[in-house]
């Protein structure tokens, strides 16, 4: 059996995709883990512990990837941060003992298949604050670290810290983070001193958050994933939407055993969020179907690093919201995207054919 999944990738192909479809994109910046017989939190009863109240966690930047360091049994490195996945990723090239294996593969759109192995962490520690007994999916991820030279001990996903609040400053290179109530009200926490822009209602699927937006005057849903190093715009969306987006350029590239892909990449001109109109947003135009598939939801793009840098997001999942600050309203450079999409296996085909 192969299960639809994708953990990462896009600006340099962080994970694999687990499809029932062949030809399905795998952008690097994309990361989603879904259809797993393990989850975390509310889910499993994995929770946040540690002497805390608020937390600030350092993010670690690797081009428009973000790394947290943590320490699991002996072993302490960096862990990719990415809130398009719900669960916690080991790397199998670290992580051998006390697997199982899983009747399901791991599928990439080359078409090759990979093993899928289940464990459990007896601990992990991330500062001052630790799991116990977490539920893990291992697979290989040197992909990234061959990609970005640098080690990687695994994926921490959304789930991990559902029971707090997740505030997401990509400029400050901060994760903050605050124990909640029931409610969702913040404990004994100070209320931030940022002044809010906007207020959005989310929605989780799965351990995966999503967004409602306006592209053109047309309604769209986001996927919020920090894994994403560029944010995606799916090309079966309507004509009037496509058009919003000014085409910067295209190109073929060359994916291992794959042939030439085309990939177009442009600016997004017309993204309202709330009723507030963003700044041009530097985007991928892409088949999403499969994503979409994986999902189990329908999604018109994803939200990654291009929009997490226009300020602060904070995540309450007990409220069910999404706030942000505007802090920066100054787009990536052409040239940044560019470079991202000369890391990636060109695993997105363009077509126009449903606009």
């Amino acid at each position: 059996m192969i299960r639809p999944m994708l953990l990462l990738t896009i600006l340099l192909i962080l994970t694999s995709f687990r499809s029932y479809l062949a030809g399905a994109p795998d952008p690097g910046l994309i990361s989603v883990n879904q259809g797993l017989l393990t989850g975390n939190s509310s889910n499993t009863g994995v929770e946040p512990m540690g002497d805390f109240q608020s937390l600030t966690i350092p993010l670690k930047r690797v081009g428009k990837l973000f790394l947290i360091e943590a320490r699991v049994g002996d072993q302490t490195g960096n862990f990719v941060f990415d809130t398009g996945a719900s669960s916690l990723v080991l790397n199998h090239t670290y992580f051998r003992k006390g697997l199982w294996e899983v009747d399901a593969k791991t599928c990439g759109i080359t078409g090759s298949a990979e093993k899928l192995y289940q464990t459990r962490v007896p601990r992990i520690d991330i500062s001052d604050l630790y799991f116990e007994n977490v539920p893990a999916d291992v697979i290989s991820l040197k992909h990234i670290e061959n990609r970005r030279g640098v080690k990687i001990l695994g994926l921490f996903g959304l789930n991990l810290f559902r029971d707090m609040e997740i505030v997401i400053d990509v400029n400050r290179s901060e994760l903050r983070l605050h124990r909640i109530d029931r409610s969702g009200k913040r404990i004994g926490a100070e209320a931030d001193t940022l002044k809010t822009t906007l207020i959005s209602p989310i929605k989780e699927v799965d351990g995966v958050v999503f967004m409602p937006a306006n592209i053109g005057g047309k309604s769209a849903i986001f996927c919020l994933d920090t894994g994403a190093e560029a944010n995606v715009l799916s090309s079966s969306s309507s004509k009037k939407v496509l058009n919003t987006v000014t085409i910067t350029s295209g190109a073929d590239l060359t994916g291992s055993g794959r042939g030439q892909m085309e990939v177009m990449y442009g600016t997004m001109n017309d993204f309202t969020l709330c009723g507030q109109q963003l700044h041009p947003m530097q985007t991928i135009i892409a088949n999403l179907d499969a994503l979409a598939m994986a999902y189990k939801y329908p999604i018109s793009g994803v939200l990654g690093f291009a929009f997490f840098e226009k300020g602060v997001v904070c995540i309450n999942l007990v409220k069910k919201e999404l706030w942000m600050c505007l802090t920066r309203e100054q787009p990536s450079g052409v040239n940044d995207i560019l470079t991202a999409y000369h890391l990636i296996l060109p695993l997105i085909t363009i077509s126009f054919a449903n606009a």
